[in-house]
């Protein structure tokens, strides 16, 4: 039996700030936010169903092109899989799917590509979501690094 291995890429912004707040009804609520873009850490990474731990996870400044998806896939993460596994991804631009099917079926997996706006099917997004709420939550006190290692501790 194949083993799923979802995929993914998550972006952080280098300035976080709370998005909800909490007042009496009617009562209007003030806060500071950044009006500045920082600098953006991104995340590429994958994880079995299930399995509460990233698989080749790679932390990188900018943003991520087909090439450089490509060479996580073909560098980091088919040599990461012992055992037959089904890729499941979404179908952003930078997948460029015959490329990604030739690499993965070289290395015996199999690939298969989600519907068009339907990240609620990709679990890592689950994840994703967790270790930004975390972040918002750190104040800034941690990197996304440690924040990484402690979610997949827990």
């Amino acid at each position: 039996m194949a083993s799923l291995v979802f995929i993914d890429e998550a972006g952080f912004e280098e300035f976080v700030s709370l998005i909800y707040g909490w007042s009496k009804r009617g009562t209007r609520i003030y806060g500071e936010k950044q009006g500045k873009r920082g600098k953006k850490e991104n995340l590429v990474a994958a994880r079995r169903k299930g399995v509460k731990d990233f698989i080749a996870p790679m932390l990188f400044m900018g943003s991520l092109n087909a090439e450089g998806f490509e060479g996580w896939l073909k560098y980091h993460l088919l040599p990461a899989l012992k055992e037959l596994s089904v890729l499941i991804m979404d179908n952003a631009p930078i997948h460029r799917k015959n490329t990604i099917r030739q690499l993965v079926g070289e290395a015996g997996h199999k690939v298969l590509f989600l519907p068009t706006y339907s990240p609620d099917l990709n679990d890592i997004e689950h994840d994703f979501g967790a270790l930004k709420r975390a972040r918002i939550n750190a104040n800034g006190e941690k990197s996304i690094d440690e924040i990484i290692r402690e979610y997949c501790a827990s």
